[in-house]
């Protein structure tokens, strides 16, 4: 992890913890929902090997604890979510699955017209698994994963009384590796996710 993400991670989660002092309406909930995940499609020549990210999306899900803080109109809405993603790795002529365990923090600032909200913040990303059969086909390798990252969401959603509904996008902006090491070859990339977030979540009190 690298001191810039580090700050992050940091900043990010000090405001999740103190965002809502001083505001005067202030809710606690849990959520789940599920994700679309799509790789940036890229190809690269590892050893004897060409690995390519299909670009193909694939779903995944996310649970979790989700707080919101508001005067007015105006609101904050912190989240601290465990999600799992996965996505295809073309091998050559093998497929084989890419599986991610992560805590995501996003921390959205947003605006509320009526029951629907618009919002947009960023959200850091540490990572606490990963798992892959690439071993399988290469044997000795590491795949260099970055254990944070940071990215950003941007949406909407509706808040029913106590029922939250959100849809919002989310991008990197932070590698989510920086390469493949077979034996002594390191080979350098840069893979990237987009993703379609569908959440619900359930308020506590008013």
């Amino acid at each position: 992890m690298n001191l810039i993400t580090k700050r992050y991670v940091i900043l990010l989660t000090a405001l999740f913890v103190v965002t809502t002092s001083g505001f005067s309406q202030i809710r606690l909930g849990i959520r789940g929902g599920v994700y679309s995940t799509r790789f940036k499609s890229e190809e690269y020549n590892i050893g004897s090997y060409k690995v390519r990210f299909p670009g193909d999306p694939s779903m995944g899900y996310h649970a979790g604890v989700i707080a919101q803080a508001g005067i007015g109109d105006v609101f904050v809405q912190p989240e601290l979510l465990f999600c799992s993603i996965s996505n295809n790795l073309d091998v050559g002529s093998e497929l084989t699955r890419l599986e991610l365990n992560k805590i995501d923090l996003p921390v959205m600032l947003g605006y509320k017209y009526r029951s629907l909200k618009l919002q947009v913040g960023p959200v850091a990303s540490v990572l606490i698994s990963d798992k892959s059969e690439f071993s399988k086909l290469t044997g000795n390798y590491d795949l260099l994963m970055q254990r944070a990252t940071i990215g950003f969401q941007a949406g909407f959603g509706f808040d029913l009384s106590q029922l939250s509904l959100d849809f919002k996008y989310e991008g990197n902006l932070s590698k989510l590796a920086t390469g493949v090491e077979i034996g002594n070859e390191l080979v350098e990339f840069d893979p990237r996710t987009s993703q379609f977030i569908f959440s619900i979540g359930l308020f506590f009190g008013n």
